[in-house]
């Protein structure tokens, strides 16, 4: 897989969170075993379990997400992208507000020769 081909997976997800598209997201996206480690969040084990987390989000509070790609490398097998993060978060009493941050996902080629996300980071730029 090259470069534009994370790129495009990685546009492809941007826009089903976009949609609110989460279960197809994951899907696509995460590899079974997949690990997701949110900002200010347990760590997230497993498809159904990060699944069940982006289903959640518009629910604890998630108004909007963009992702902002910034690198991509790609060495054999496994590959790894980097960006920030803008989101829009609405809490239960008060105004929405912004957070800003950045994220950190790894890859790894299937036997078929697709890629999916084996790991995800993502934390805030706040200093809350």
């Amino acid at each position: 897989m090259s470069e534009a081909s994370i790129r495009q997976l990685s546009s492809e997800r941007a826009a089903r969170i976009h949609r609110l598209e989460f279960d197809e997201m994951a899907t696509v996206f995460y590899a079974h075993d997949a690990t997701l480690m949110p900002s200010g969040g347990e760590t997230v084990r497993g498809i159904d379990a990060i699944r069940e987390f982006w289903r959640a989000t518009p629910k604890d509070g998630l108004v909007a997400l963009t992702l902002e790609l910034l690198d991509v490398e790609v060495s054999g097998d496994i590959a790894y992208e980097v960006g920030h993060f803008n989101r829009t978060l609405r809490p239960d009493h008060g105004a929405p507000f912004q957070e800003h941050g950045k994220y950190l996902v790894v890859y790894r080629a299937g036997a078929e020769g697709d890629w999916k996300a084996v790991a995800e980071m993502f934390n805030s730029d706040s200093r809350g």
